[in-house]
């Protein structure tokens, strides 16, 4: 049998992960892109571009978002307000840039990015995103920084499903693949 490979570096910080460390190495982890949305009553439209969404039940249809629960999204969610989960196509990578904080635009101003909607719920909606979710929050589960958010899916929208997905890997947003005809 081989002798295991080594890594090339182990941080170690008094038995302890090194948060640094931590965070540079998730880098190397691509992640499916997502635009987070919805409307606070006192602040308006809200929204995050987040990468830690995934599936969470087929029936019922569920997703499942970690959340920053310092953002203004967060304040949204707590109140129970319905959201929606939008998923980028590869031309819209400037809707993902706006919402992850990567240009000047704050608050409602990131809207201005894209073309949006209201859904039956009332959750703004990415046009010409690859697929769109509407959801109504379920459960939140805090967890030191951040929150587990699970919605309830009460509404899909497959728009552009065929193009390219945007991911966000080495800090910075690529797309992998052709078009498809």
């Amino acid at each position: 049998m081989p002798a295991a490979a080594s890594p090339t570096t182990w941080v170690h910080e008094h038995d302890a992960i090194n948060p640094r460390a931590f965070k540079q190495a998730m880098r190397a982890v691509a992640g499916s892109v997502a635009i987070l949305a919805s409307e606070h009553g006192e602040i308006g439209f809200c929204g995050i571009t987040a990468t830690a969404v995934c599936s969470f039940s087929a029936e019922p249809p569920s997703l499942l978002a970690c959340v920053n629960r310092g953002s203004t999204f967060a304040s949204a969610i707590r109140e129970g307000l319905p959201f929606s989960v939008n998923l980028p196509a590869g031309d819209q990578e400037n809707v993902a840039r706006a919402f992850g904080g990567m240009t000047k635009a704050k608050g409602v101003a990131r809207f201005s990015s894209g073309s949006w909607v209201r859904g039956e719920t009332g959750a703004p909606l990415l046009v010409g995103a690859r697929a769109t979710f509407e959801c109504r929050l379920a459960e939140i589960i805090v967890r030191a920084s951040h929150m587990i958010v699970i919605g309830i899916v009460s509404g899909v929208a497959l728009d552009r499903a065929d193009r390219s997905p945007v991911f966000y890997a080495h800090g910075r947003f690529v797309t992998v693949g052709d078009e498809a005809n």
